[in-house]
């Protein structure tokens, strides 16, 4: 079953550079000679003004493999970068795309560095870790209610002035993941979370009257399917998206941002821990460790909406700026494939 020019921009904003969380991207971006002819270069080394790691701390010590998967991940984002039309600045957005960047930034003064998060790959704890290298919050594993504005700083907040000076000067990282995993988490907090009541009333019982047939006025939103959900998001603007579901590649806009480290939900720990040694950090302060009472979206879990729903019943296959992402279930097997 085909889809539609509208499905074709669902899934580059679903993964917007899809290659890169198909292929588990934690990448650090380079775009300079050096790198396109496969040689890693790093930050400092780039044309940009972020600082050397010999003015913050020693840089943090790389295993052959990390350096490998490195390369090859930044031969990727580069080839999808460089086509034509993806943009190369902030400063080249549109009004509503620059302004949901700079609002997904978070400035951090003290150890000079930019956050970029996305809702639903641990932005809460990275949130939780700011504000303990801050001095706002004693230690990374105390429980507490998170105010994801209070005590932060983002770069919506600064004047243009000093927007253009730590974007040119400050450590910048993103954290991704696979966006079908990522799809599925924000449905299953924000709508199969029976504690959740707002999100059912704001667009669970819309989608359902749009997208199941004969369903009764009264619906409450709470009983919303993941095909509905998902058939919502294909008919969808990205600008209209909430941000737990809105695109990575719309709220960090990956291309046009020079980041120096892109690390992933699959590789969360030692990623963060990284960054962590990157930017200076005490060695006290680490990444907090997953919870064991959290029960995370992971593969099997996927498979099992996909094949229970009838929106993945056969082959999708989408169109995206030319490239095909094929999207296919068998018997219950889930594959993204670059094709």
């Amino acid at each position: 079953m085909l889809w539609g020019r509208r499905s074709s921009r669902f899934l580059l904003g679903l993964g917007g550079l899809a290659v890169l969380s198909m292929l588990m991207t934690w990448i650090v971006l380079g775009r300079s000679p050096q790198a396109r002819r496969g040689r890693l270069v790093p930050a400092w080394d780039r044309g940009t003004s972020a600082p050397r790691p010999a003015e913050r701390a020693e840089a943090p010590a790389e295993s052959q493999d990390f350096k490998v998967q490195r390369d090859i991940q930044n031969y990727t984002i580069q080839s999808v970068c460089s086509r034509e039309g993806m943009p190369r600045s902030p400063y080249n957005l549109e009004a509503w795309e620059q302004k949901t960047l700079f609002r997904h930034i978070i400035v951090n003064d003290k150890y000079k560095f930019l956050y970029c998060y996305i809702p639903k790959v641990a932005c809460s704890n990275w949130k939780k870790v700011i504000k303990v290298l801050d001095g706002k919050i004693e230690n990374v594993e105390k429980r507490v209610k998170m105010d994801h504005r209070k005590d932060l700083v983002f770069l919506s907040d600064l004047p243009a002035d000093e927007v253009k000076s730590r974007l040119e000067s400050y450590y910048k990282f993103m954290f991704v993941r696979d966006p079908m995993q990522r799809l599925l988490s924000a449905y299953r907090d924000k709508f199969a979370n029976k504690a959740i009541v707002d999100f059912p009333l704001r667009y669970g019982r819309d989608i359902i009257r749009k997208y199941r047939a004969n369903a009764p006025e009264n619906v409450n939103g709470t009983d919303m399917t993941f095909s509905e959900f998902v058939h919502y998001l294909s008919d969808t603007d990205p600008r209209e998206m909430n941000e737990h579901w809105q695109p990575f590649t719309k709220l960090c806009q990956p291309c046009s941002i020079q980041y120096d480290f892109i690390g992933t939900q699959q590789n969360l720990e030692a990623d963060a821990n990284h960054v962590l040694r990157a930017v200076g950090a005490p060695p006290s302060v680490r990444f907090p460790q997953r919870q064991a009472y959290y029960k995370p979206t992971n593969k099997n879990i996927l498979r099992q909406y996909l094949s229970e729903g009838s929106q993945f019943s056969g082959k999708r296959i989408f169109n995206t700026q030319g490239q095909h992402v094929k999207a296919q279930t068998n018997s219950g097997q889930t594959n993204l494939k670059h094709v």
